[in-house]
């Protein structure tokens, strides 16, 4: 899998989260119901995520590829 297709599957996968997130705590930080600081650590932790998906990404292709126990000889 190349890097440029593991970047769009990691962002796409956190995208949903952010929008629907940025959404309901802004309404909710303009109530007075949580402070503003929330919105900052949501970005920072879907920023994690899409990370970490990033790198499982590589990890799973990359396993899958070298593994080899012979059973299935040619």
């Amino acid at each position: 899998m190349t890097r440029h297709l593991r970047i769009g599957i990691s962002v796409s996968a956190a995208l949903p989260t952010l929008i629907t997130a940025l959404v309901v705590f802004t309404a909710l930080a303009i109530g007075g119901v949580v402070p503003w600081t929330v919105l900052p650590a949501v970005l920072l932790a879907l920023a994690v995520q899409a990370f970490v998906t990033f790198v499982r990404l590589g990890r799973i292709t990359d396993g899958a590829v070298r593994q080899d126990d012979g059973a299935n000889p040619v």
